[in-house]
């Protein structure tokens, strides 16, 4: 029995409100509980609430019955059975690990198509050209600079967020951003760990060095990042207009 479009969403609230909050996740999720929900409807001849209790309790999830106030908020009565979602938490975890080798294995696949590439010998070499160029007179402006050539994608990225072009709450974008955010950090440990260390600032030629090493890695996260972004805009457009 096919289901309806007002029962796909109901299923798609029950996943959301049962603990599965990334839309991409929640829909790989929706067809396998859609599809079971449909062949109990057909050959056991369920309803369709009794059917999505019993693929809901399939997946490893307890059912709880929910409780809401009355009219008059004087008495608790009973609401819709809601799923406690443990079991769906756990495909949820599992697909979290699925999703991280495979952002794992594709971003040093784009690291190696960046040395590949013409255009990104032209941004480095200009890079290094005009931190070299700048430091003659003004060491603090030449890594500025530097920052500049490295950062400025993330401010692009901030700005599509603010704007709505980036969906939220993905869990395939928000892996791919783990690459972008960990050599963020690693930028801005590696010179309070040499100030702990000497007890005192890194020299210019050290950041100015570690910018120019790390400018490969940044520059693929967040290739890499931009182009998981416009997969699944277009998935999450598709979806919505469903």
């Amino acid at each position: 029995m096919k289901l309806t479009q007002e029962e796909i969403q109901y299923i798609d609230d029950y996943l959301r409100k049962s603990g599965v909050q990334f839309w991409d996740v929640r829909w790989e999720i929706l067809d396998h509980v859609a599809t079971g929900v449909e062949e109990k409807m057909t050959h056991e001849n369920l309803d369709f609430e009794t059917a999505l209790e019993a693929v809901t309790i399939a997946f490893g999830n307890d059912i709880r019955q929910g409780y809401v106030l009355n009219k008059d908020n004087t008495k608790w009565v009973k609401s819709t059975k809601y799923a406690t979602g443990e079991g769906f938490k756990k495909l949820q975890r599992e697909k979290q690990k699925q999703i991280g080798r495979k952002h794992f294995k594709a971003y040093w696949r784009q690291l190696l198509s960046l040395f590949l590439s013409v255009q990104f010998y032209i941004e480095f070499i200009l890079m290094i050209a005009s931190v070299v160029v700048i430091s003659k007179y003004s060491e603090k402006w030449a890594l500025t600079v530097g920052f500049v050539w490295i950062f400025y994608p993330f401010l692009i990225i901030l700005y599509k967020s603010i704007k709505g072009e980036i969906p939220k709450k993905s869990l395939h974008i928000n892996m791919s951003m783990t690459a972008v955010f960990l050599w963020i950090h690693i930028f801005s440990l590696v010179p309070n760990i040499y100030k702990n260390y000497y007890d005192e600032k890194m020299e210019f030629q050290l950041l100015a060095l570690l910018l120019i090493v790390l400018f490969p890695f940044i520059k693929a996260s967040m290739v890499r990042y931009n182009s998981v972004c416009k997969e699944y805009k277009k998935y999450y457009d598709l979806i919505k207009s469903q």
